[in-house]
């Protein structure tokens, strides 16, 4: 209850109360004489401190009952709206999580859904890349074997002809 008293700024009536009515047990240093006790309601000048009379001390025992009762009631309701904020920002909480890993989900199906489109292109780039390399590979081949049934087309035409002795004849007469 001190943080509703330092809050408000006002001292408790409890505290008020116990000072009223001092228990034998606690020492209490006594005023000097001619001293006025504030709070007390001692008539300035005479220095006398008057005596608490039967409705005093049912006041204090009252007013005792009440601000415990105030007291207990704060406490309680002070406790029950901790409990409630708690809970409350529990449930925000959990709802964010939520909403969050819903958002997280989505963003994963929608990246799972661009990395298999990548991948489908990269597999059409590579396919088409493979098929340009195989067609240049067949066309050198078919230019290769060619060229070779030219060359033998053009050695043979050379030795039917008799051509290809002749040459032969002169380099060896040189």
């Amino acid at each position: 209850m001190a943080f509703w008293n330092r809050l408000f700024k006002k001292e408790s009536a409890v505290a008020e109360a116990d000072k009223d009515d001092v228990s034998p047990s606690e020492p209490v240093a006594k005023p000097a004489e001619g001293a006025i006790v504030p709070g007390e309601g001692a008539k300035p000048g005479t220095g006398k401190v008057p005596k608490k009379g039967f409705l005093g001390k049912f006041e204090s025992q009252v007013r005792r009952k009440v601000d415990s009762y105030v007291d207990n009631k704060a406490d309680a309701l002070l406790d029950d709206a901790t409990r409630r904020a708690e809970q409350f920002r529990q449930e925000t909480i959990d709802e964010v999580h939520s909403q969050a890993m819903k958002l997280l989900d989505v963003t994963e199906t929608r990246i799972d859904e661009k990395l298999v489109e990548i991948e489908d292109l990269l597999e059409k780039r590579l396919r088409a890349e493979l098929k340009m390399r195989l067609r240049a590979m067949l066309w050198t081949l078919v230019f290769v074997l060619i060229m070779a049934a030219v060359s033998f087309a053009y050695v043979w035409v050379k030795r039917s002809t008799g051509l290809d002795e002749k040459t032969n004849t002169e380099q060896v007469d040189k």
